[in-house]
C-alpha cells in the first residue's frame, strides 16, 4: 500500500484527480446539484468528443509534436462523409458504413500531414496550423458548407440513448448518447496498442529520444507518419459523433476546440518535449475541463471566465512541462559526472 501510494505521489494525474474531488465538493457545497444524476450523465456526455479529440492530441504530442488540425479534420471529413452518404442513397445502410466513409477522409487528411511533416522535417505545428486553414477554407469556401440534415441512418442513431435519467427535485432530465460507447471502445483500443504492443513502445520512444529509438531498430518516419493517418481517422469519428449528439451537422461548430483539449492532456501531465503521456491523465484532465465548462454557473461565475482558466492552465501545465524536462536532463547530466 505504502509503495502504491508513494508511486501514485509521483504522477501527475494523482493531483489531478485531488483538484476534481475537491472541485466537485466545492460545487456541491454550493450549488446541491453536482452529484445529481442528470448533472453526472450530462458531464460525461459532454466529455464525449473531447475525449476523443484527447486522443489524437495525446498521440501527436508524445511522438512528433502539437496537432492543431484535428477539428478542421473532423470539420471536413464529416462533412464528406455525410454528402457521400446522401449522394451514394445509403441512408438506409447501418450507421457504420458512413462512419468508415468518414475514417478514410480522416485518414486522407491525416496523411496529407504526415508526409509533409515526415518528409520535410516542417515542424508539426506550424504544417497543421496551415492544413487547418486549408481544410476550413475548402469546407466553407470551395464547399460552401451549411447546416445539413443527418441522413436515416445516422439520426436513427443519434436517437439511441444508452442512458436516460430524470432529476425527481428539479424534473430535469438527460440522457447519455450511444457515442459514449464509440469513446470507450477508442480507449480500450488505443491503451491495448500503446501499452501492450512493440508499435506502442515505439510511439514513447520517438518521442523521447528519436536517435535512440532508431538505433533500436524502430522506423522513426514511419511511427510519425502513421501516427498522423490514425489522428486523421479519430478525428473523423469525433466530428460525426458531434453531429449525431447534434442532430445535425453544423460547421461553423468545430473550429477551436483544439486548445481546451491541448490544455486537458497538458493538465493531465503529457509533456510538450515529446515521450510522456497517458490516456488516463487525458480522461482526467478533459474531466476537469468539462466540469469547469459545465459548472461555472452552478457557482454563479460568468462563463466567460472559463478562457481565462483554460490559458492559465495552458501556461501552468507548460511551465510544469519544462519544470520537469529541465529537471531530468539535470539528473542525467550528474549521472554522467558520476558515471564518469
Amino acid at each position: 500500500m505504502n509503495k502504491f501510494f508513494k508511486k501514485a505521489v509521483k504522477q501527475t494525474e494523482f493531483y489531478v484527480f485531488l483538484i476534481i474531488i475537491v472541485l466537485s465538493l466545492v460545487i456541491q457545497a454550493r450549488s446541491g446539484l453536482f452529484f445529481a444524476n442528470n448533472n453526472i450523465v450530462d458531464l460525461l456526455r459532454s466529455m464525449i468528443v473531447p475525449s476523443i479529440y484527447a486522443i489524437c492530441a495525446l498521440l501527436a504530442f508524445v511522438s512528433t509534436g502539437p496537432d492543431v488540425s484535428f477539428p478542421m479534420i473532423a470539420a471536413l471529413s464529416s462533412y464528406l462523409a455525410l454528402t457521400v452518404t446522401n449522394r451514394l442513397g445509403l441512408g438506409g445502410a447501418p450507421w457504420i458504413i458512413t462512419f468508415i466513409i468518414g475514417i478514410l477522409f480522416g485518414c486522407l487528411m491525416g496523411a496529407l500531414n504526415g508526409v509533409i511533416i515526415v518528409r520535410y522535417k516542417f515542424p508539426s505545428l506550424i504544417v497543421t496550423l496551415g492544413t487547418s486553414s486549408i481544410f476550413s477554407g475548402i469546407l466553407l469556401g470551395a464547399f460552401e458548407a451549411e447546416r445539413m440534415d443527418l441522413p436515416q441512418n445516422l439520426a436513427a442513431f443519434g436517437k439511441a440513448s444508452l442512458l436516460t435519467v430524470k432529476n425527481a427535485k428539479t424534473g430535469l432530465g438527460s440522457t447519455l448518447p450511444m457515442t459514449f460507447l464509440i469513446m470507450i471502445v477508442l480507449y480500450i483500443i488505443a491503451y491495448l496498442v500503446l501499452n501492450k504492443t512493440i508499435m506502442g513502445r515505439g510511439v514513447y520512444a520517438v518521442g523521447g529520444d528519436e536517435v535512440s529509438a532508431e538505433r533500436a531498430g524502430f522506423n522513426v518516419k514511419g511511427i510519425r507518419f502513421g501516427i498522423f493517418v490514425v489522428n486523421g481517422g479519430v478525428a473523423a469519428v469525433a466530428g460525426l459523433c458531434y453531429a449525431v449528439m447534434s442532430m445535425r451537422y453544423l460547421p461553423t461548430e468545430y473550429a477551436g476546440g483544439e486548445m481546451i483539449v491541448i490544455a486537458a492532456i497538458i493538465l493531465g501531465g503529457t509533456r510538450m518535449t515529446g515521450g510522456i503521456g497517458t490516456l488516463k491523465g487525458c480522461l482526467l484532465g478533459t474531466l476537469l475541463l468539462t466540469m469547469v465548462s459545465n459548472s461555472l454557473i452552478l457557482l454563479g461565475i460568468s462563463v466567460y471566465w472559463q478562457r481565462v482558466f483554460i490559458g492559465a492552465i495552458i501556461i501552468i501545465g507548460t511551465a510544469i512541462s519544462a519544470i520537469q524536462s529541465h529537471a531530468g536532463v539535470r539528473v542525467k547530466t550528474r549521472l554522467k559526472k558520476e558515471a564518469a
